[in-house]
């Protein structure tokens, strides 16, 4: 939160009992927390992190957090490579993307959700990279430049100083008023 404060208006609310029964399991602690602090909305414009579907209001932007999840689990079965870490299509829950087509995931090893590594299957298929780290701990990483090299395809957050987070709705309303959606000036 020091590094990217939320703005006002941010975050989703919801019934996150009824979310996660949806879903048949409990999700990571920091993610509901960013959840809730942030919602669903993008970094810089390239990196994004969705919200549970259940969260989220019809308009919302789709796809949804099962829709990439979907579309993650048939990447994997087609273009992936299984390893001895990622075995199966049906560990990978995606709670993000780049936009270079990258998709961030879980992978859902264990019975700690708080745990699960961050999956980061990349755009042109091959071996899906592994970071031993919660969801929170890896954009933290990647904004920072810790992670190094940079785990996605667009380098614009990575080692970014000040990282702005845009909620969606925020994003379109200023693309409604015709308005850069990152900064809320002026477009050029």
């Amino acid at each position: 939160m020091e590094l990217m404060p939320p703005h006002d208006g941010a975050g989703e609310s919801g019934d996150w009992a009824a979310v996660e029964q949806a879903w048949g399991f409990r999700f990571p602690r920091d993610y509901t927390e960013f959840i809730t602090r942030y919602g669903q909305g993008s970094i810089e414009a390239c990196v994004s992190v969705l919200a549970p579907d259940e969260l989220m209001p019809p308009d919302a932007p789709q796809p949804g957090m099962r829709g990439m999840t979907e579309e993650a689990r048939w990447l994997f079965e087609e273009d992936g490579e299984p390893t001895d870490e990622v075995r199966s299509a049906e560990q990978i829950i995606a709670w993000g993307g780049s936009a270079t087509a990258d998709t961030l995931c879980w992978l859902t090893v264990g019975d700690d959700p708080n745990a699960w590594p961050v999956l980061v299957l990349g755009r042109n298929g091959g071996a899906p990279q592994v970071y031993d780290m919660g969801m929170a701990e890896f954009l933290h990483g990647m904004l920072t430049a810790e992670i190094d090299p940079c785990p996605v395809g667009i380098t614009d957050a990575w080692g970014c100083e000040s990282p702005r987070f845009v909620h969606w709705r925020l994003r379109r309303q200023r693309s409604r008023d015709r308005l850069d959606p990152l900064t809320g000036g002026p477009r050029i």
